[in-house]
C-alpha cells in the first residue's frame, strides 16, 4: 500500500509518501504528480518526501529518477531511502 499526501508549503508542494513504492502504486504517484503539477506556480518546486517509504522496486526507482530529471527534490532521512536517492540520482544523470 502507498499513501500520497499533497501538502502546500511556502514556495513548494510536498508529496509525502507512506508505504511501499512498488508496481501497482507507481502509476498512482505519476497521476498525483501530473494532477498537482498544473497547480504549481512556475517558481515553486516539488518535494518528494520519502521518509515514510519502506521499499522501492525497480519501477518505483525509475519513476523517482524521472521525477528528479524533471526537477523534483527527493528527500528521506533513512539509510535505505538515502541509498535509493543516491541510486536514483545516478540514474537521472544518464
Amino acid at each position: 500500500m502507498l499513501r500520497i499526501h499533497v501538502e502546500n508549503e511556502t514556495n513548494a508542494v510536498r508529496l509525502r509518501l507512506e508505504g511501499k513504492l512498488i508496481h501497482p502504486w507507481v502509476d498512482e504517484l505519476f497521476r498525483t504528480w501530473m494532477d498537482t503539477s498544473p497547480r504549481i506556480p512556475g517558481h515553486w518546486g516539488v518535494l518528494v518526501d520519502l521518509s515514510e517509504v519502506s521499499f522501492v522496486d525497480a519501477r518505483g526507482k525509475a519513476m523517482l529518477a524521472a521525477m528528479r530529471r524533471a526537477g523534483c527534490s527527493l528527500q528521506g532521512p533513512t539509510p535505505f531511502i538515502e541509498a535509493v536517492i543516491e541510486e536514483v540520482e545516478s540514474l537521472s544523470k544518464d
